[in-house]
């Protein structure tokens, strides 16, 4: 079992040793990698790297599980081969479901996803304001690639180190560049109040108060809105 003890934490997440591999609905879900050599103090992933083969695909719905799909030797050869994996059946669509990493990105590599048949693609702005040129760089690859702002969203992280005030910023400018905001949050997870289906769900407070906590849950929904209709539909 591959483990990594996150900061704050008792115990670890533990790991199976073979590669996950399996039927949900009418989607496959598999891993093509695991591990991370980034070493993020917010990160449960094993620094150890492994890698699997492709497997056999069924579905025409694929979601991959890598937590930094990208960070693979010859991920350009890895994406040729899963593209030519799946053309015998027909249009696949396939979602890495923990995003890409911008720090790795490169416009080969946005072309290369888009052939595979990438939908919904997902990159994390973890860390701080200062990042915006590199994401900046990061999404024309995406739009030259032949994605839409509207196909792309940004994991961000919260009740972490980076304030309120520097999210908020953050939340800020990608809505001018028209980029939508997946809904995460630091260690925990989210907590229902009460038991009653009108009580809040927000996270468990570790770095900030829980009035931040939801008044960015409330920017993220508003900024969605307004990134997905162009109007705010609840006026």
């Amino acid at each position: 079992m591959q483990t990594r003890l996150c900061e704050n934490k008792e115990s670890p997440i533990q790991y199976p040793k073979e590669q996950i591999n399996y039927i949900k609905g009418d989607t496959q879900r598999f891993e093509t990698s695991r591990g991370c050599p980034h070493n993020c103090p917010f990160c449960y992933e094993p620094m150890d790297r492994t890698h699997f083969s492709i497997p056999n695909i069924t579905k025409n719905k694929v979601q991959i599980l890598d937590m930094n799909f990208l960070y693979q030797p010859n991920i350009i050869e890895r994406l040729n081969k899963l593209t030519n994996h799946i053309k015998v059946h027909g249009k696949v669509e396939i979602e890495a479901v923990c995003g890409v990493d911008f720090r790795l990105m490169n416009q080969d590599i946005a072309l290369a996803l888009r052939q595979a048949g990438f939908v919904k693609i997902r990159f994390a702005w973890d860390w701080w304001m200062k990042d915006q040129y590199r994401i900046k760089d990061c999404l024309k690859w995406f739009l030259k690639a032949g994605y839409r702002a509207e196909d792309l969203m940004c994991f961000m992280l919260v009740n972490w180190k980076i304030t309120y005030e520097e999210c908020c910023r953050k939340l800020d400018l990608l809505k001018v560049w028209n980029v939508r905001v997946c809904d995460c949050c630091y260690d925990g997870g989210y907590l229902t109040l009460r038991h009653n289906s009108s009580s809040p769900i927000i996270a468990i407070p570790k770095y900030w108060v829980d009035k931040e906590i939801l008044d960015f849950r409330k920017r993220c929904r508003k900024h969605n809105q307004i990134v997905r209709f162009k109007i705010d539909p609840e006026v």
